[in-house]
């Protein structure tokens, strides 16, 4: 269906043209690195009086939906910058600095390198692409084949030595794996760089299991219970089997996995508005109440940015990325050298 949908979004815009706000949300990572450069200025923008309004007029935008906030230490500003430094026993790979965690929620990417590193991995953060998701989504097909020849041109390299694909944001590293796909129908690079893609709930699960990882029994998350909702991307595509096991590793820990469809975001879906209310509606079908009914000790989990957003916005809840939690929860190994 998302892919029936940005085909045809793709021809009516080749008819009707490109409207505003289908170029705003399509520039999702240049927007993103925007505000988080003028960060905290450009979280303060949005509670000057009128400007939410101006906004919904002009590119449809409700206002009844907080923004994302931007932060100025992004993802790859901290990587670049001096931290621990760990052994490597397990190798290379790659990880990328998707338009969300990157500028939105670094902690959610601070997390999963720190797990790679620990696990014994080097990480290397490609950041200097993007995927196209934002751009496919709203039809934007010719740009997104644009971006995903680039990436693809920016990994091949790196596939065909054998090296790990990895992601945090399901709707970004699986794109890598379908839409790419279909971007780029005769490319032997890309169905190379496809197949070392993984989630990064994966690798840290089996690191877990081979004992590169270990939980910490004195964490506060041990005994907890767990409300997990997956991505609809990662249903789709991977399952979520990884991630609810993962979890499952917290000593003590029961994780249940919310029955429930689309969380209602959808990406952009949930910001437009005309289907505001929609998107709140189908929250409020499975997902919102189930949370509602959790007692204020569960801990709440998800792994995709807008399903964490809607959640929030919904429920008064904050949810985590699941990495974030098991960074929570395992021992730190000996100190080495902050470089």
């Amino acid at each position: 269906m998302a892919s029936m949908n940005s085909e045809f979004l793709f021809q009516y815009q080749g008819i009707h043209g490109v409207p505003a706000r289908a170029r705003f949300f399509a520039a999702a990572r240049r927007l993103n690195r925007l505000g988080s450069a003028f960060a905290p200025f450009s979280n303060l923008v949005s509670s000057l009086p009128g400007s939410r309004a101006l906004l919904e007029r002009t590119l449809g935008v409700t206002r009844r939906r907080p923004l994302p906030r931007f932060h100025r230490r992004t993802l790859l500003r901290w990587y670049a910058g001096p931290r621990r430094r760990r052994p490597v026993s397990l190798g290379r790979l790659v990880m990328l600095a998707d338009s969300f965690t990157t500028f939105t929620e670094p902690g959610v990417g601070i997390a999963a390198v720190e797990l790679l590193e620990m696990a014994g991995w080097q990480v290397e953060l490609i950041g200097d692409r993007c995927c196209g998701r934002a751009a496919i989504s709203k039809g934007r097909l010719d740009e997104a084949a644009r971006q995903a020849r680039a990436m693809t041109v920016r990994l091949a390299g790196l596939a065909r030595e054998g090296v790990t694909i990895v992601g945090v944001e399901p709707s970004c590293i699986l794109t890598l794996t379908e839409e790419h796909l279909a971007l780029q129908p005769d490319s032997d690079d890309a169905k190379v760089v496809a197949a070392q893609v993984r989630l990064v709930d994966e690798l840290i699960l089996d690191a877990l299991d081979a004992g590169h990882l270990r939980m910490d029994p004195a964490s506060p998350l041990v005994g907890r219970r767990f409300l997990f909702h997956g991505h609809c991307h990662q249903k789709a595509l991977s399952g979520t089997a990884a991630t609810v096991r993962m979890l499952s590793r917290i000593p003590d820990a029961e994780v249940i996995e919310v029955d429930a469809g689309c969380c209602g975001m959808a990406g952009s879906f949930g910001f437009e508005a005309e289907h505001y209310d929609l998107s709140m509606q189908i929250g409020e079908m499975r997902l919102f109440p189930a949370v509602k009914q959790e007692h204020a000790d569960t801990v709440i989990a998800a792994t995709g940015v807008s399903c964490r957003q809607q959640i929030a916005h919904g429920t008064g809840r904050r949810a985590m990325h699941p990495a974030e939690l098991i960074r929570a929860a395992v021992l730190e190994p000996a100190a080495s050298s902050l470089v």
